[in-house]
């Protein structure tokens, strides 16, 4: 897979009064997924931390698209334009790293949060303007842990070329396991031996384990949101339950309802079928 260090924007950046817009949007920091609002396309100059307390939450650049369960922390390094929302009453909180810190990673990526980034997070949503010293020795403690922390691979890459990517936007707007690599060729004009090749050069994937990852994102979504797994399966075009988690287990290592459980104890209850 190739590094999502590509995913650096080149250029200015966006207008400083969609910046503002964004900015005024999460207020204190905090964000409330009740309803189903996207930020509007932007980038910070010093980078953003998004760390999710509860629910979902969905990061897009240009190039890739991540999800953030619960008790993870997502970067997005400066210059790096960007949208996101939340679902399953996704809950958290969003954290603007100052210009010139040079000690964080230059990658987007998704942490598995220690509680100690955790709290250092939170308390820097509470500093007072004139809390230096104690701001730069967060952001130290910040910095520490995310180096000893391991980037979790919840990353759908996405390709550049305009053909390929349309094909591709189909899938995310409607995840489903009858979206065949045959049917995506057509949709692109091209044919399926191509549209593969170019297909997994521009993503570092091939078209198979790409859609794998999309619908399994999906499907993790529906269940947080605390869709049975049954239904859940049959809407990502599966008509075996025991195929649809093997798999999401092949994924992410684990059956949806062990997933949940094990990753976070704030996501709502969920029941396999028998």
């Amino acid at each position: 897979m190739p590094s999502p260090a590509t995913n650096w924007v080149n250029g200015p950046g966006p207008p400083e009064e969609v910046r503002r817009k964004s900015l005024r949007r999460l207020g204190t920091n905090r964000f409330d997924g009740a309803g189903p609002d996207e930020t509007a396309w932007h980038a910070h100059e010093g980078g953003q931390f998004i760390f999710v307390e509860s629910g979902i939450s969905h990061l897009k650049t240009e190039l890739g698209a991540w999800i953030v369960p619960a008790r993870r922390v997502a970067w997005i390094p400066p210059g790096v334009r960007h949208i996101s929302r939340s679902s399953g009453a996704g809950r958290g909180w969003v954290v603007i790293a100052p210009a010139g810190l040079r000690t964080l990673p230059r990658e987007v990526c998704v942490l598995r949060a220690s509680a100690l980034m955790i709290a250092s997070l939170q308390r820097l949503t509470q500093l007072a303007s004139g809390d230096g010293a104690m701001r730069r020795l967060l952001w130290k403690v910040v910095a520490a842990e995310m180096s000893a922390a391991h980037p979790e691979q919840l990353e759908v890459p996405m390709p550049t070329a305009p053909r390929l990517l349309k094909a591709a936007q189909s899938v995310l707007t409607s995840p489903t396991a009858a979206a065949s690599l045959g049917k995506l060729a057509v949709r692109a004009g091209m044919s399926r031996r191509s549209f593969a090749r170019h297909f997994r050069s521009e993503t570092g994937l091939p078209y198979a384990r790409w859609k794998r990852a999309v619908i399994a994102q999906h499907a993790l979504e529906l269940v947080a949101a605390g869709h049975k797994v049954s239904s859940v399966a049959l809407d990502v075009g599966y008509e075996s339950v025991s195929a649809f988690i093997a798999m999401f287990r092949r994924q992410y290592g684990e059956s949806p309802r062990q997933f949940l459980i094990e990753h976070s104890e704030r996501y709502p209850a969920v029941t396999e079928p028998r």
